[in-house]
């Protein structure tokens, strides 16, 4: 192993590209060619997306599931089923994908932005507890980079304040909090189904939930307030509600695709396990430390600079070393961006979130994260070879003087 940098003259540590594979094979073909002699892609009377909601209802370990059309829908259908209104606020997290958010603000809600734990990313329960106010109807819980919320404790919240607790597992599938996976702790879980996730239909949504109630609701939540129940007036709406349908070429897709998930899941924490017991200690890397109880399913690789490190300088060494990473994950928190700061989300007309300033600040500890966070992109096809050559690079930057912040 060459112990000189990449950046400063020495041999690459990556040898050649990651490892990966095609993500759609013949099993794919297969319920696509049986989607399209059904003679119809509409779901209500085709058969893929009800096998699929069954499919995956079991093997998230919950009594209902509902297909959708991303994974944004499934947030905003979850808040549909919910009741949330306008004027009511929702407590989320600042660093997610506005998929998490924009849904809040289309109900005429607020978005109200708890901080995070320092090196695991998620909610910190006592933030969440402090942002709840008289107007506060709901606890969205993200789950970051395939590591769960503490769900005990927002669970313990949620009922003590009288509050829907709704779980975003976008990024966490197979990962489970004490043994149960996640979105089934809170009244609600959602997920997607998007090209980059664990696993994918190219875009598409599932909700999970054990309430009956609920669950006839999020239905409505994703077909216009149809009711396509025998017997049942179907244009008869009682509330409002959104086109979010699955079609059934999305619905084939992705019940051959969910057969995949446990290894999938198997093989990064495999990876993963080892990238960090061989990575454990360098004085210029700080690894992130999943929360108690959770097994995470590692979407991505989110460590940061160790304090007084400089994050740039770290991602700069390690991509001359040939290692895909970059800094600052999304750059800013979601409260930053100008759809917040100077509320843009519509051209004219009153919006309740508009009585809220939003700007830097808001959650420090979050601030933080992303002003050190390092994202190492993962798949579940990486190789021994990988392995070490990550290993190797890590070595190398991780002990690397000239990583210190200026």
């Amino acid at each position: 192993m060459s112990k000189t940098l990449a950046i400063e003259g020495g041999s690459p540590a990556k040898t050649g590209p990651y490892t990966r594979l095609p993500r759609y094979g013949e099993e794919e073909l297969k319920e696509l060619r049986e989607a399209l002699e059904q003679g119809t892609l509409f779901y209500a009377q085709g058969k893929k997306v009800y096998a699929l909601e069954e499919a995956f209802a079991e093997w998230v370990g919950a009594k209902h599931a509902v297909a959708c059309s991303s994974g944004t829908a499934s947030i905003h259908t979850a808040l549909m089923a919910a009741g949330i209104s306008p004027g009511d606020e929702v407590i989320v997290s600042p660093i997610t994908d506005l998929g998490s958010v924009v849904p809040i603000l289309f109900q005429g809600a607020v978005p109200v932005f708890a901080d995070l734990d320092p090196r695991n990313y998620t909610m910190d329960p006592s933030s969440v507890e402090e942002n709840i106010g008289p107007k506060t109807k709901a606890v969205l819980a993200v789950h970051l980079w395939g590591n769960t919320c503490d769900l005990d404790a927002l669970k313990d919240i949620c009922d003590r304040r009288g509050l829907i607790l709704i779980e975003d597992c976008a990024q966490a599938w197979g990962a489970t909090y004490k043994r149960r996976k996640a979105g089934t702790v809170g009244r609600i879980g959602c997920y997607s189904l998007n090209e980059f996730k664990h696993i994918a239909c190219g875009d598409g949504g599932l909700v999970c939930t054990d309430d009956d109630v609920l669950a006839r609701r999020l239905r409505l939540a994703t077909d216009k307030g149809y009711n396509r129940e025998a017997g049942a007036a179907i244009r008869n709406p009682t509330f409002l509600a959104a086109n979010y349908r699955m079609s059934e070429l999305q619905g084939a897709v992705a019940k051959a695709q969910l057969p995949k998930v446990d290894d999938i899941v198997a093989r990064r924490r495999r990876w993963v396990g080892e990238l960090m017991a061989r990575t454990a200690d360098f004085p210029n890397i700080l690894p992130p430390i999943p929360t108690h109880g959770c097994d995470p399913s590692w979407w991505f690789y989110m460590f940061r600079a160790a304090p007084g490190c400089d994050a740039d300088k770290i991602a700069e060494a390690l991509q001359a070393e040939g290692i895909p990473v970059w800094a600052h994950y999304i750059g800013q928190c979601v409260y930053e961006y100008r759809l917040f700061t100077d509320h843009l989300a519509f051209e004219h007309g009153g919006h309740a979130y508009q009585a809220r300033v939003y700007g830097k600040g808001i959650a420090p500890v979050a601030e933080d994260i992303l002003r050190d966070a390092i994202i190492l992109p993962l798949h579940e096809d990486f190789t021994d070879r990988d392995l070490d050559e990550t290993v190797e690079a890590f070595i190398k930057v991780g002990n690397w003087e000239g990583a210190k912040r200026v």
